[in-house]
């Protein structure tokens, strides 16, 4: 079966289509139930047995999420009695916690096994929510980009780092590191004997660290809400699997971008390999987020490798025209909404794609009013796209028992919820600053 049949059988079970999908619609519906009238006796009344046909044992979950949005949004505005209108900006701020409560079934989309995909759309998605709400809760406390703050984070729990060892913890390339240390120099929170000395902390960002610190272990209290230390412990281990084998297709596919031959096959395990930078993977067992980015990062950097190899696409362009081609045609909103971006970065990426003939735009004029399909051309590389796709997952996910992969999946569901759920948060607490 293709990729792209079994994400619309995928969707036909939840409802989905040109339509709002059932699940969907029936939260929707008791979030402003409960919103005008205050919390009722009971969850979703004649649907329940419905909802928990469509989302099996995350309905309940599921249902508790948007009650508890509800009846914040009605403590915010100081709202009581029953009768309420629901204002415009409810719906917008409910789509946000909708989007990330999506059946396990929708993400069939990204693989073509029968096990949801962690690695690509949910993974990058989860991470931009907890992105966003850090910007949010940080910024309160210090203007640092999140780079300059994972360095610090690191510093202050591993002692001090040469280069080399922060880029290979926090997946990025040393040049990245090299700019942030920088800045970091500039503020006085580190310091170095000389350019390729470990990197340690001095007084001032010892201090800030700490603070910080104290930030970050409550957010990840929030974000590790409902998983216990043996689930964490599970976890964790998966993660290590996870990064050794993405770390080696990370080299692996810097190889193949750099030989003229093109022989090399990217998939063939090397019992005996070892990152080639030499510099062991710190994984850091503190916080749940950090290795997660860790992982992101590695197969993001291999995939921009690998889909530039392949289609001349970067990863983003790569990501909205798999979107696109997933659920043709599709429209602006659903789009941009499933791409957990703003619209102008979104509008960039889809007009580049128009413009190499890569999609097409039909109905209205104007870029939101308009359905976007793919050329025969889009459609070409949108198969390339999945056939790699596959292949990469299947090589990341090789070493894990069907068991692990459940129990990873099952946990990265918890923590995807909370991160919805905490940006919601952040999100309310910057509307009430601007205020």
């Amino acid at each position: 079966m293709s990729d792209m049949s079994q994400a619309k059988k995928a969707r036909a079970k939840t409802g989905e289509g040109g339509s709002t999908p059932q699940w969907r619609a029936l939260l929707l519906a008791h979030a402003k139930s409960v919103y005008a009238n205050g919390l009722p006796d009971k969850s979703p009344g004649n649907d329940t047995e419905l909802l928990e046909s469509l989302l099996g044992p995350m309905a309940d979950e599921a249902t508790r999420i948007v009650e508890s949005f509800a009846l914040g949004a009605r403590a915010t505005e100081g709202v009581t009695g029953t009768g309420n209108s629901v204002p415009p900006a409810f719906d917008t701020r409910l789509s946000i916690i909708l989007n990330g409560l999506a059946p396990e079934a929708d993400s069939l989309r990204a693989t073509g096994d029968s096990q949801p995909s962690v690695i690509q759309q949910e993974l990058w998605q989860l991470l931009y929510k907890v992105r966003e709400s850090a910007e949010l809760s940080y910024a309160r406390e210090i203007d640092l980009v999140e780079l300059d703050r994972r360095i610090l984070f690191l510093v202050r729990s591993q002692g001090a780092l040469v280069p080399a060892d922060i880029s290979s913890a926090v997946g990025v390339d040393k040049a990245q590191v090299s700019r942030s240390v920088k800045r970091l120099l500039e503020l006085k929170m580190v310091e170095r004997d000389q350019i390729r000395a470990p990197v340690s902390l001095t007084r001032k960002g010892t201090t800030l660290a700490d603070r910080l610190l104290r930030l970050a272990e409550l957010r990840n209290r929030e974000l590790t809400f409902d998983i216990s230390d043996a689930e964490l412990a599970d976890f964790f281990a998966v993660i290590e699997k996870l990064l050794h084998r993405a770390v080696m297709l990370y080299d692996q596919e810097r190889a193949l971008s750099q030989s003229e031959t093109k022989s090399l096959n990217p998939f063939v395990v090397d019992p005996d390999y070892e990152p080639r930078n030499g510099h062991k993977l710190v994984i850091e067992r503190g916080r749940i987020i950090s290795p997660l980015m860790t992982l992101s990062a590695y197969f993001s950097r291999s995939g921009a490798l690998a889909f530039k190899r392949l289609t001349g696409l970067s990863n983003f362009e790569t990501w909205v025209l798999n979107e696109v081609a997933l659920d043709a045609p599709i429209d602006w909103n659903t789009l941009v909404s499933r791409l957990d971006r703003d619209h102008s970065q979104a509008g960039r990426t889809v007009g580049a794609l128009v413009e190499r003939g890569l999609l097409v735009r039909s109905g209205q004029p104007g870029r939101r009013h308009g359905r976007f399909t793919p050329t025969a051309e889009g459609q070409r590389l949108f198969e390339i796209i999945q056939e790699a796709s596959r292949k990469r997952g299947a090589f990341l996910t090789a070493p894990l028992s069907v068991a692990e992969r459940a129990r990873f999946q099952a946990i990265f569901d918890k923590v995807r919820r909370n991160a919805v759920v905490q940006l919601e948060r952040e999100r309310t607490f910057d509307e009430l600053g601007h205020l």
